[in-house]
């Protein structure tokens, strides 16, 4: 039995999004149903947001939905999905085994709802069926939340039925065939689940202060499965405990590129602020050291330097310092050839210059900032609005 923790499950399978659902694989006759009009289902092909499949008898598709979430549609199996608002998929016949991507996804079968956060595999048992007619499941990993009219069931790890019409799943004492594991089916997903240990293994090393072994750890998951974007987060989060800050900021960067939401709800984007900050003071007060080496140096060819621009006018308008620098260095950023170097990083060291000077700010010192970044062009200008 697959034991792990259901918060990791929300975390482990975050892929990135693709337009549409891909098909990852496909045996014998599956069908994709538009109207009264089927279709072939081919490997490698997409799917808009809505859509039906039907698997005919000793075939089997597997479905990668556009929010990350693995569908596995057995033989003599139809579902219809639909990803908005949120995924829903809706068993019409046979069974279907879904792995979620993220939180919990949401199925309709027999007059039931359910929603799973875990690996959940379901099979309807009508007509000629050798159990008592109903809906069986079980969760591999996670939970499944069953609503039925007057009340709602949790279930975790145990095989489930529930009758026909309805009413409350009872545990079952023993797993039926119905639920016999496919290993054909499963590949995927239990390659999924196999990776989601591996990660927790790291995340449980960074937590009880193995920072070594959850670097190693975590490394090996990257190389495995580079689209895993937890795996960024606690690296970057090891990197820092390893006081190994380059490293950490380079994950940690990655991580706000991967998941901008959760990086925000984390505070991931202000810790990757300090980190700049703290880098670019390193990289000043070393320049600084070197000046006499770096000026001396030639300028890395084709290289520009753009300063905040100086306001000569109203005070009121100081803001547009910045952003005509910013509108230049936008235009400058498109032409080819063209290395606009870090605005912020020659602040930095007019900042420094001049405070070094008496606090003295001229175009003598923006010269100076972007040569010592070995600069071979320098941006510098003024503005007045009367």
């Amino acid at each position: 039995m697959i034991r792990f923790l259901t918060s990791l499950l929300c975390l482990w399978m975050a892929s990135s999004a693709i337009a549409g659902t891909q098909v990852l694989s496909v045996s014998g006759q599956v069908e994709r149903l538009q109207g009264q009009q089927p279709f072939v289902v081919k490997q490698g092909e997409t799917f808009d947001s809505a859509f039906s499949v039907r698997s005919g008898a000793g075939s089997q598709v597997q479905l990668l939905l556009d929010d990350g979430s693995i569908l596995t549609v057995p033989h003599g199996s139809e579902v219809s999905v639909s990803m908005t608002p949120k995924p829903k998929v809706t068993l019409l016949a046979g069974g279907v085994n879904v792995l979620p991507a993220k939180g919990y996804l949401m199925l309709d079968a027999m007059g039931l709802t359910l929603k799973t956060s875990g690996y959940l595999r379901l099979r309807q048992c009508v007509g000629a069926c050798k159990e008592p007619l109903g809906l069986y499941g079980k969760t591999l990993s996670g939970e499944v939340i069953v609503e039925y009219a007057g009340g709602r069931s949790v279930l975790r790890n145990k095989p489930f039925r529930a009758a026909l019409g309805g009413g409350r799943p009872v545990i079952l004492a023993r797993e039926t065939d119905l639920l016999a594991e496919d290993s054909q089916l499963d590949v995927a997903a239990k390659a999924k689940v196999a990776l989601a240990e591996e990660i927790k293994v790291g995340m449980d090393a960074y937590k009880n202060g193995q920072f070594d072994k959850a670097r190693e750890v975590l490394i090996a998951v990257r190389e495995k499965s580079p689209t895993e974007k937890i795996v960024s987060y606690y690296l970057g989060l090891t990197a820092l405990e390893l006081k190994d800050n380059p490293s950490a900021l380079q994950h940690l960067q990655q991580y706000t590129r991967d998941d901008p939401e959760t990086a925000r709800e984390r505070g991931v984007n202000q810790l990757v602020t300090l980190l700049l900050t703290n880098q670019l003071q390193d990289e000043v007060k070393q320049a600084l050291k070197q000046e006499n080496q770096l000026t001396s140096e030639k300028p890395e060819p084709n290289t520009i330097a753009v300063q905040a621009f100086t306001n000569r006018g109203d005070p009121a308008y100081a803001a547009l310092a910045k952003g005509i620098a910013a509108m230049v260095i936008t235009d400058l950023s498109k032409v080819p050839g063209i290395k606009v170097l870090e605005r912020q990083k020659v602040q930095k060291l007019m900042d420094e210059i001049s405070l070094s000077e008496s606090g003295l700010v001229s175009q003598d010192n923006l010269v100076k900032a972007g040569r010592l970044m070995r600069a071979e062009k320098v941006v510098v200008g003024s503005f007045g609005v009367q």
